[in-house]
């Protein structure tokens, strides 16, 4: 095979929560700064740390977001998600080099 899943086994399933207001939002920390130009747009700085609302449907790459309890777009290219924010998604690491032409 030429890549292998990241980790010995899948991650836990989430605790259960009881404030279901939180169901869908993940934490992202922003990489770089970004100055909000609109009044839609949320101003922040690399290393803080964002809530994510999920994707825009008309503006595919922009997501809302939250920063101490404001609201706004951000773009998806100025911040990484933390942790298992990955909705059962997994990562594999190349072991070999591969083309992918056929036989």
């Amino acid at each position: 095979t030429h890549f292998k899943l990241d980790g010995a086994s899948p991650p836990p399933p989430p605790a259960p929560s009881n404030n279901n207001n939180n169901s869908g939002k993940k934490t992202a920390t922003a990489t770089t700064n970004f100055d909000g130009r609109d009044a839609d747009e949320l101003t922040f700085k690399a290393g803080d740390k964002i809530t994510i609302h999920g994707e825009l449907e008309d503006e595919p790459g922009w997501f809302n977001a939250e920063l101490n309890g404001k609201k706004g777009i951000a773009p998806g290219t100025h911040f990484k998600l933390d942790g298992n924010n990955n909705s059962g998604k997994k990562t594999a690491t190349a072991t070999a080099n591969f083309d992918g032409r056929d036989a």
